[in-house]
C-alpha cells in the first residue's frame, strides 16, 4: 500500500511522486484543444497553476494563485482572476489574455493582447506585436481573491512596459490597446469591475525609478520603458549595497568605530570587472532542489545579486536563493528526473547551442 494518496485514489510510496502527480491532476491544464477549460473559487486557493500546449482553447480561473507558468498556446483566450506572484507567459501567439498578478513576464510572444491588472511593472522579452490594456471585466469573488493574494486593485501598473530587447526605446514591440478596441470579460456572468483602469502614467513616476519598489514587490525589482538594461543591472547592485546590515542580537557587542584619519586618496584603480550572471530571468534549468543528488527541472523566476536564484520547479515545489553551483541549462530531450543523478549528468544530452 502506498502511504501518499492523490485526491482520484491513486496512491504513490513517496510525496515527492505524490505532489508531481497531483499537481498535474488538479493545478494543470495540458495538451488541450478547442475545449473550454474552467477552476471555479476554491479549487486552487493559492496554489500554483500550469498552463501549457492548448490550442483554440477558453481557459478560466476564478480563483486566487500562486505563481503561474503559461507555455505554448496558440489562439487561446485566457482569464486568471488573481496571481499573488508572477504569471509567467512564453512561446505563445494570436493569444488574448485578462490578467490580474503581482507581475507580468513574457518571453517569445508574438501577436498577444494582455488586458492586465498588474502591482509591478510588466517585462516583455524577445516579444512583438504585443498590445496592452487595463484588466476589464472582473467576477464575483475577485475582490476577495485580491484581497487574499495581496494585490491592492486600486493600483494598476498596467501600463508600466519594460521591453528587454528595445534598448533605443523605440517602442517598436508593443503597444496600448486603443480604447475603441477594449473588450471587458465577465466570465461568470455580472459587472464586477473591480480593478483600476489609469490612463498610462509618467515613467519617471513608476516605483522602480524612484526607490520605492523593491521592498514592495518582496525582493524583485522591475523597470519602466525608459530604464535601459545597464541601469536595471545597476540598480539590482545599489539596492544590494544600500540595504542596511542586520541589526546586532541581544547582547552583542557593539562595534568599535575608529576616528577618521586623513590619508592621502589613493592613485584611481582600475574598476574590477562585473561578474557575470549564470542565468536570467525565464531561463529554463535543471536544479538540485535543497542540495540533492538528482537534477530536478524549473525555470528561473527571480536572478539575484551573488550569482543566486529564485527557481520554480515544474513539479509545484519554489526555492529562493539557490547558488549557480546546483543550477544547470535544462536538458534538450526530456530527462527522468527521478533517476538522473549527479553522477550521470555526463551521460545527459548537452544544452542546445544558443542560437546566433
Amino acid at each position: 500500500m502506498g502511504k501518499y494518496t492523490a485526491s482520484d485514489g491513486k496512491e504513490f510510496e513517496t510525496k515527492r511522486e505524490w505532489r508531481k502527480y497531483e499537481f498535474e491532476l488538479s493545478f494543470t491544464f495540458k495538451n488541450k484543444k478547442n475545449e473550454q477549460l474552467s477552476k471555479e473559487a476554491g479549487k486552487i486557493e493559492g496554489q500554483p497553476f500550469d498552463i501549457a500546449e492548448c490550442e483554440g482553447c477558453e481557459i478560466v480561473i476564478t480563483d486566487h494563485c500562486d505563481q503561474v507558468q503559461i507555455d505554448q498556446l496558440k489562439t487561446c483566450r485566457v482569464f486568471l482572476g488573481a496571481s499573488s506572484e508572477s504569471v509567467f507567459v512564453r512561446d505563445c501567439s494570436d493569444c488574448t489574455f485578462y490578467l490580474a498578478c503581482k507581475q507580468l513576464r513574457t518571453r517569445d510572444c508574438h501577436n498577444c493582447t494582455f488586458y492586465l491588472y498588474a502591482k509591478t511593472e510588466p517585462i516583455i522579452e524577445l516579444s512583438d506585436g504585443i498590445c496592452f490594456a487595463p484588466f476589464l471585466g472582473g467576477y464575483p469573488e475577485q475582490a476577495q481573491h485580491m484581497k487574499s493574494a495581496n494585490l491592492d486593485p486600486s493600483y494598476n501598473l498596467w501600463w508600466g512596459v519594460f521591453d528587454f530587447n528595445d534598448e533605443f526605446k523605440t517602442l517598436n514591440h508593443w503597444k496600448y490597446l486603443d480604447e475603441s478596441e477594449r473588450k471587458p470579460w465577465f466570465p461568470r456572468g455580472g459587472t464586477d469591475q473591480i480593478c483600476a483602469c489609469p490612463p498610462p502614467g509618467d515613467a519617471a513616476a513608476l516605483p522602480s525609478q524612484t526607490g520605492g519598489n523593491f521592498g514592495s514587490s518582496g525582493g524583485m525589482m522591475s523597470f519602466g520603458f525608459n530604464t535601459s538594461l545597464e541601469q536595471a543591472e545597476q540598480a539590482h547592485l545599489e539596492m544590494e549595497a544600500t540595504t542596511a546590515p542586520p541589526p546586532l542580537p541581544p547582547g552583542a557587542p557593539a562595534t568599535a568605530v575608529a576616528p577618521p584619519v586623513a590619508v592621502p586618496a589613493p592613485a584611481p584603480a582600475a574598476a574590477a570587472p562585473k561578474k557575470q550572471q549564470s542565468f536570467k530571468a525565464l531561463d529554463r534549468v535543471d536544479a538540485r532542489f535543497q542540495g540533492d543528488v538528482t537534477w530536478y527541472p524549473g525555470t528561473i523566476a527571480t536572478a539575484l545579486p551573488g550569482d543566486k536564484y529564485d527557481i520554480a520547479y515544474d513539479d509545484g515545489d519554489r526555492e529562493y536563493a539557490v547558488p549557480a553551483a546546483l543550477i544547470r541549462k535544462a536538458t534538450v530531450a526530456p530527462v527522468d528526473i527521478t533517476s538522473l543523478a549527479v553522477g550521470e549528468a555526463a551521460a545527459a544530452p548537452a544544452p542546445a547551442a544558443p542560437a546566433p
